[in-house]
């Protein structure tokens, strides 16, 4: 079952090669369905690869051209011409690293070859072909649906399962002896963060003239944050029975993990989490070893979550810059 992005580009290309040869045929040129195979041959997945190529095709047509005056004119029009042509263009574009213009520019050549000629009506007539295709290509990958909305929609997944992660971390730490959803909920938040910068990236090389760079680097955070919860699921991992703190810390991640992702419930977030430093601080002393390492283990937990919070804090700046700004 063809997906809704599959079904545009199959009818984009298959209009656009159509017009290109519609196109070539009103001005007589000669070979007018080589413009639909150049269509086809320019279009690509992004916006940005579509004009990269374009631009790449363009400097094998001129070399082409090039190369093809001088055998053909040296040489004569004949097969041994034609292959010393190819093994030139072969060569000249795997060192430029323009290898996917090499098929183009042997279907041009053999125009000359099969015309032998190399006179101004068919340097003309095949530019002509070039430029229609070309052209024709470059316009209707403008034409792009956009990813924008899976975008937001995976930022919003992607914030509810570190949500999830946060809850599972709490109840890990209350009760250190039951089994956890954990390794389940961070497969999946991978996935989810492979899947949005895939589209972040799809959506940066869509927009030619806009800077999208928000998406990668909001992106980056959540990586970051990810980070954090492995570390903070291990030090909750290591505690082998849970001091009075634990309770008060357990809670407080629920809390994050309950929170909405806006600024000010971020730094009312930050101050809750001085006081809970401060009544740690002012706590009896441990009385035994045990609580000693447990409560040392719940410390370095508030450091993580202090860490995560502030990494949060600078996700949503990032986010309402680039809404203020949009």
């Amino acid at each position: 079952m063809l997906n809704k992005t599959d079904a545009f580009k199959i009818l984009k290309l298959s209009l656009g090669s159509s017009l290109a040869i519609f196109i070539a045929s009103i001005f007589n040129l000669q070979y007018s369905i080589v413009a639909g195979v150049i269509t086809l041959l320019v279009v690509k997945d992004t916006k940005r690869e579509t004009v990269v190529d374009a631009i790449g095709k363009l400097l094998g047509f001129v070399i082409c051209t090039v190369y093809s005056y001088l055998c053909f004119n040296i040489l004569g029009f004949n097969l041994y011409s034609f292959s010393i042509y190819i093994l030139l263009i072969i060569s000249t574009c795997f060192i430029l690293k323009i290898r996917y213009v090499i098929a183009m520019c042997v279907v041009i050549s053999s125009h000359y070859l099969l015309q032998e000629s190399m006179s101004l009506y068919w340097i003309l007539n095949e530019t002509g072909l070039f430029i229609i295709g070309a052209g024709i290509g470059i316009i209707i990958n403008m034409f792009m649906l956009s990813n924008i909305e899976q975008i937001y929609n995976g930022q919003e997944r992607l914030q509810k399962e570190v949500s999830t992660i946060l809850i599972d971390i709490a109840s890990t730490i209350v009760n250190p002896n039951k089994e956890s959803d954990y390794e389940e909920h961070l497969d999946r938040l991978n996935i989810l963060i492979n899947k949005s910068t895939k589209a972040a990236y799809e959506n940066l090389n869509n927009n030619l003239l806009s800077d999208t760079r928000f998406f990668l680097e909001h992106m980056e955070i959540i990586k970051s944050q990810k980070d954090i919860l492995a570390t903070l699921y291990n030090l909750a991992l290591q505690l082998n029975y849970v001091p009075y703190q634990g309770y008060i810390i357990a809670e407080f991640i629920n809390k994050i993990g309950n929170t909405s992702f806006e600024t000010n419930t971020v730094n009312l977030l930050l101050e809750d989490l001085e006081d809970i430093f401060k009544d740690m601080k002012s706590q009896p002393l441990p009385k035994n070893r045990d609580e000693f390492e447990n409560r040392a283990i719940l410390f370095l937990c508030l450091t993580e979550l202090k860490k995560f919070l502030i990494n949060r804090k600078n996700a949503q700046t990032l986010r309402d810059n680039f809404y203020y700004n949009n």
